[in-house]
Order: C-alpha cells, then sequence, then structure tokens
C-alpha cells in the first residue's frame, strides 16, 4: 500500500472541497466565527486547490528529500477553507527556507497518519517531521475510507487508539514536532513526548479551520523546536 499518493485528487484543480462550499458550510460555524452566508461570499482571498501527481494540495516533490520538512495532518494541514499560501506548511516553508512537504488528508484518521509516518521513516528516514493528530475518535475502515466515528471523542477506546498512534510513530523517531486540531486533549496521558498547543484565533472561509493568523504562531513554535534559521515573512 503507497500511502504517499492519495489517488482521488490526482492533478485535480477545483475551487471548493470538503467543508469548504457555500452548500455545505451552514452547519461548520464554531464559536466566534461570522455567519457563513456572509463570511463564504465576503472572504477575501481567492481559494484554489490544485493538487499534485501524489494527489495532494502543494507543489511537485524535489529530487532530492533528504532535507525536506514533512507535515502530515488532516484538512487543518491541507488548508480547508483558506487560500495555499496561508497554510502552515506553506507558512513554514516561507519562513525557514526549508522545503515542506504538504501531505494534509481530508478527514485523515491519525490510524492513517500513523501509516503514513510508517512509510515515510522507512523509506526517507526523514530529519524533519511534524504531525498534526487529527480528532481522537475519527477512524477508518480501510485505507481510504476514514470518516467514521466511534463513539464520543472522551471515549476510551478513542483515547486508546490516540496513544497508540501517537506512541508508536515517536517510538520510532525521535524529535518529531506533535500537535493536534483544536481540540481538547486534556486526557491524553502517559504520551512518550510534547503535544505542542496552541490558541484559535481565526477561521478561514468554511469558518470551521483555521487562517494565517493562528497558523503563524505554530509555524513560530516550530521553527523554535527545530532550530531552524527564521527569515520574516508577511502576508
Amino acid at each position: 500500500m503507497d500511502y504517499l499518493t492519495y489517488p482521488f485528487n490526482i492533478n485535480k484543480t477545483c475551487s471548493t472541497t470538503g467543508m469548504d462550499a457555500i452548500s455545505t458550510t451552514s452547519s461548520n460555524v464554531q464559536s466566534g466565527s461570522s455567519p457563513i452566508s456572509f463570511k463564504w461570499i465576503t472572504y477575501p482571498y481567492p481559494i484554489v486547490y490544485e493538487y499534485t501527481s501524489r494527489g495532494f494540495r502543494d507543489k511537485e516533490w524535489p529530487a532530492n528529500l533528504d532535507d525536506v520538512v514533512w507535515c502530515l495532518g488532516d484538512s487543518f494541514t491541507k488548508g480547508v477553507g483558506v487560500p495555499y499560501e496561508h497554510t502552515w506548511p506553506f507558512i513554514l516553508q516561507t519562513n525557514s527556507k526549508k522545503r515542506c512537504i504538504n501531505l494534509g488528508i481530508d478527514g485523515a484518521a491519525n490510524r492513517l497518519l500513523l501509516n503514513i509516518a510508517k512509510q515515510i521513516i522507512s523509506e526517507y528516514n526523514p530529519k524533519y517531521m511534524i504531525i498534526m493528530w487529527s480528532y481522537k475518535h475519527r477512524r477508518y475502515k480501510d485505507p481510504w475510507k476514514f470518516i467514521h466515528y466511534e463513539g464520543d471523542i472522551y471515549n476510551s477506546k478513542s483515547v486508546e487508539e490516540f496513544r497508540y498512534c501517537f506512541n508508536t510513530v515517536n517510538d520510532l523517531l525521535p524529535n518529531i514536532y506533535n500537535t493536534t486540531v483544536p481540540v481538547d486533549v486534556s486526557d491524553l496521558t502517559q504520551l512518550n513526548n510534547t503535544l505542542h498547543r496552541y490558541e484559535l484565533l481565526d477561521f478561514g472561509r468554511d469558518g470551521h479551520h483555521f487562517d494565517y493568523l493562528t497558523a503563524e504562531p505554530i509555524v513560530d513554535s516550530i521553527i523554535q523546536h527545530f532550530n531552524f534559521r527564521r527569515y520574516d515573512n508577511e502576508l
């Protein structure tokens, strides 16, 4: 199984995706976000979803992958509801001058992120890896059908699943930068590494996913974690 190719988006270009469509976003608005009928229409930045030959919202990979930063996650990493230039992997790439590979997949379960990480570790011996872990109660039944929930987010099986995925990959590769989507993780103890947290400061066009004001402090924390040189960037 090749987890580094997402077969459903190969070489596609589109203007909406998943939760980022005016027909589906009325129920997505989180507390503090503007009404979606206003926010979606008046969002000031153009958004295009362009996918590579591997099916990810990124640019084609360089020939040499020795020094790249692998960015794993779900739609918050892909950057649903925001321009490509507002995604945290792109901002990190701009501010560090390190090639950052965006492997964000809509609806990705943590078991899928584990499998992607294991393939990268096996094939590329990565120097830098960042995982923005997904919702604890998200599952998948087969490689690409993963929007399936078992119980609520505090269910003991959900917590056990998260701990297994988290500890397994962090045992395989030291110094991973671990964070999560914006969700309560107070029930996650006995993890084998630090789980970095951040404040949710803004929302994208869909009223659910964060935008660049939230992404920038995440990037600052990552740069500090890996001791990258910082290059100033203004959006």
